[in-house]
């Protein structure tokens, strides 16, 4: 039995003329990166925990847009807040607040929208444990 692969991620990163920054790019984009201020970037585009978070909420917006909506009804409109707090001392990620606008749901549809979130969502639960996400959903009605 041959086990098949799927490439399911395929970029291209390189350097540029500006010390500490890239530009990342895949099949259609590109993505201007600095490294953190810390490690010697200029810190003033998109550093890798800012592209790490991006991609938690990217697939949350992916979810909470479309997930339990009725065959016919239009997708929900989603908006979310994400920040990063730790303590300054300390040399951990810290925790992912993300502050969660849903249109047309109720609590009890936030959250089990969540819960189907956490299961589902593979760089989640590839990072769960090193770096904590809260939900706080902000729902904005009953269910249409």
């Amino acid at each position: 039995m041959t086990d098949k692969t799927t490439v399911t991620s395929n970029l291209h990163g390189r350097t540029t003329d500006v010390r500490g920054r890239y530009v990342i790019g895949g099949p259609g984009f590109e993505i201007v990166s600095d490294g953190s201020v810390r490690s010697g970037g200029l810190g003033e585009e998109a550093g890798s925990l800012d592209l790490l978070v991006a991609s938690l909420v990217s697939c949350a917006l992916n979810a909470f847009r479309q997930d339990f909506v009725e065959s016919g009804q239009p997708e929900r409109q989603v908006e979310i807040f994400a920040r990063i707090e730790r303590k300054a001392a300390g040399d951990y990620l810290g925790t992912l607040i993300m502050e969660c606008f849903i249109d047309g749901v109720d609590d009890v549809t936030a959250d089990v929208l969540v819960t189907e979130y956490k299961k589902r969502c593979r760089i989640y639960n590839a990072l769960k444990e090193s770096l904590p996400v809260v939900f706080v959903p902000h729902p904005s009605g009953p269910p249409r």
